[in-house]
């Protein structure tokens, strides 16, 4: 009984950290995904596009990295915003909230 108790604390904070980080980034699994951020947009040979966040729309600075395969929900989405991508091209890009 001990135990279980402590367990459900556990679970509890666990799952209030990844929400919260869950909050933060956008989610690669949307169909159509908001992107708050600015930077740029690479695709790679396999297809798959890594955005370099920059800023966020409110112009404040960021330093992280997205990858959007294939086969992710929110590929097209992000592809068609970007005005489509060549495996090898980089693209700046705006943010944009569907």
């Amino acid at each position: 009984m001990r135990y279980s108790g402590l367990f459900l604390i556990l679970l509890t904070l666990g799952a209030t950290s990844a929400s919260s980080a869950d909050d933060i980034m956008p989610s690669r699994s949307d169909a159509r995904p908001s992107m708050p951020y600015a930077g740029t947009a690479t695709m790679l040979d396999d297809g798959s596009l890594v955005l370099h966040l920059r800023s966020t729309s409110d112009g404040k600075p960021v330093d992280e990295t997205l990858t959007y395969k294939t086969t992710d929900r929110g590929y097209d989405s992000v592809l068609r915003h970007l005005g489509g991508l060549n495996p090898g091209d980089t693209r700046d890009f705006s943010p944009w909230k569907d």
